[in-house]
């Protein structure tokens, strides 16, 4: 058994300093733990120690919760790292793995020298706060929360029964009105960058998501037929699927590809519709652009339209919504799996549903039938006469 104080250098001196607070020290089963007693007193540093152990102890001879003693007794950093290393194999997706290896340094930050028996739901209450203190929104930490559960090897309501997900927007993306797609398409269309507008206009014509767009290559476009179809996609419905081009995408794409030609020659396959850039400069045609996050940030600015760069995919969605566009069709063209998706993406718009109502008419001239009750009509006029 060990308290101490932990020693750091000073940010400001680069002194050696030791901190007041004590820390208990012990090893158990194979581990050592190491945590702070967040006391200055030695003597109750002691206290909580030997609690810590004993508590240790008696976990270990339970087995609390359904896991294992042995892998229970791991730390959320062994255990978040053993499920990245599990997860990056060929079986996920690229983006999937990217998504938990995002969540990862959260989780390893808060809580990542806690025992996976030591994940309580007021550890779990903490953790939500700090992120939330740091700007973190409600779906991001669920999200890593979720994670966690998933390393653990259990579910949320067996972990934590008492602890509810944060509050999540149901509505997060919006549909952009025809003003502000206007403004957008007057700022792409003077940006320097020789991407941006080409790329809002594919987004609005198709709804094709940035990524789909991004690595476009000139083997999945059929000039002749006037057919594009969509390479690796984000969900297995989306991905290779055909979409028509109508003239004013199809002169769209043509201008691109005329652009390609004049820079590098006469266009390959394998040769991407948007390719690598050096600055604001084409430079390899094997390579897809990386990002558009600068042109993309200096239209919005320019066109003063608060945006982000998958509402053009809400917007697209919406027009197809809005023009009565058969729910079987819409999922076939945005690549959506599920109903609940597909009305995530359709924002209707006030105009549409002012025309909407506009179009009801009561039957009442029909049949003769006056639109203003003559009772209620006579009882204000007596109403009136009486004042």
């Amino acid at each position: 058994m060990a308290v101490y104080r932990q020693k750091y250098r000073d940010p400001k001196t680069g002194d050696l300093v030791e901190s007041e607070i004590w820390w208990c020290e012990f090893s158990f089963a194979g581990k050592r733990y190491r945590e702070s007693t967040k006391t200055t007193r030695k003597t109750l540093a002691r206290d909580f120690e030997k609690r810590r152990r004993l508590e240790v102890q008696r976990q270990h001879a339970t087995g609390k919760r359904t896991e294992s003693s042995t892998r229970m007794l791991r730390t959320v950093k062994d255990a978040v790292k053993a499920y990245c290393e599990s997860y990056d194999c060929p079986n996920h997706r690229a983006q999937s793995i990217v998504w938990v290896k995002g969540r990862a340094p959260h989780l390893e930050r808060h809580l990542g020298n806690v025992t996976l028996f030591d994940l309580t739901e007021d550890r779990i209450r903490d953790y939500m706060r700090k992120r939330s203190e740091e700007g973190a929104g409600n779906r991001t930490i669920n999200m890593e929360l979720l994670c966690l559960t998933r390393a653990v090897g259990t579910t949320w309501r067996q972990l934590w029964p008492a602890v509810p997900k944060l509050d999540e927007p149901c509505d997060i993306g919006r549909a952009l009105s025809p003003e502000e797609e206007g403004r957008l398409l007057g700022a792409a269309s003077k940006n320097r960058s020789p991407f941006i507008y080409p790329f809002i206009q594919i987004a609005l014509f198709t709804g094709m998501r940035c990524g789909e767009i991004r690595t476009l290559q000139l083997r999945r476009l059929d000039l002749e037929k006037r057919e594009l179809r969509v390479g690796h996609a984000k969900t297995p419905a989306g991905e290779g699927r055909g979409l028509p081009m109508n003239p004013e995408l199809f002169r769209i794409v043509a201008r691109q590809i005329a652009s390609l030609e004049k820079t590098f020659g006469k266009p390959q396959p394998d040769w991407y519709l948007f390719p690598f850039c050096k600055q604001t400069r084409p430079a390899d045609p094997t390579r897809p652009v990386t990002t558009l996050k600068s042109s993309w940030g200096s239209v919005r600015t320019a066109a003063k339209v608060s945006c982000r760069l998958h509402d053009l995919r809400h917007t697209a969605a919406t027009k197809m919504a809005e023009n009565d566009t058969p729910e079987a069709t819409m999922k076939a063209l945005l690549g959506h799996m599920s109903q609940s998706m597909l009305e995530r993406y359709s924002h209707i718009r006030m105009d549409a549903k002012r025309k909407a109502l506009n179009a009801v008419k009561l039957a009442t001239p029909i049949f003769g039938v006056p639109m203003v009750s003559p009772i209620v009509g006579s009882a204000r006029r007596l109403a009136v006469v009486s004042k």
